[in-house]
C-alpha cells in the first residue's frame, strides 16, 4: 500500500442504523470507506474490477457466520481482489457455542470472523491486517 494513500475498506453493511456509525468509526481511525448495502449492491459496485480496496468488511443482518463468509468470498472473487476479508457475525455457528467468542478467528488464510463486543476488537483486527510492510 502506498504511504500517501489511506487504506480503503469496502464495507458491506445491511443495517441502516449500524452502517453510518461503523463508517464514522472507521473514518475516525483514518480509513477511507466505500459502502455497499448488501451482497447484490456490492457485486454491482465491484463489477469489472472497478473497486480498489485493501480490506472487505461484511455484516449481513440475521445471517450465520458461514453464510456471511461465503457471501464475502463471492464479493471478493467478483471484485478480483486478493485482500483480507473480515465478516462480522451476529449469530454464532454451532461449532462455537460455549466457546470464548470475544476474539477474532482466522477461518482460512485471509478470511476472518469477528464477534464484536465493542469497536476496539474490530479496530485491532483491521489494524493488524492492514499493517504496512516495513521497508
Amino acid at each position: 500500500m502506498d504511504d500517501q494513500r489511506k487504506a480503503t475498506i469496502f464495507l458491506v453493511e445491511e443495517d441502516d442504523e449500524t452502517r453510518p456509525l461503523l463508517k464514522s468509526n472507521l473514518e475516525r481511525e483514518g480509513y477511507r470507506v466505500l459502502l455497499a448495502l448488501d451482497e447484490e449492491d456490492a457485486r454491482d459496485r465491484v463489477s469489472g474490477g472497478r473497486l480498489v480496496a485493501d480490506l472487505i468488511l461484511v455484516n449481513l443482518v440475521g445471517t450465520g457466520p458461514d453464510e456471511v463468509l461465503h457471501a464475502g468470498r463471492r464479493i471478493r472473487e467478483y471484485a478480483e481482489l486478493d485482500v483480507p476479508l473480515v465478516v462480522m457475525a451476529e449469530k454464532y455457528g454451532t461449532e462455537l457455542e460455549g466457546t470464548n467468542v470475544n476474539a477474532s478467528l482466522s477461518v482460512s488464510g485471509n478470511d476472518w470472523i469477528t464477534y464484536l463486543e465493542d469497536h476496539e476488537q474490530l479496530k485491532n483486527l483491521i489494524a493488524r491486517l492492514l499493517v504496512k510492510p516495513s521497508k
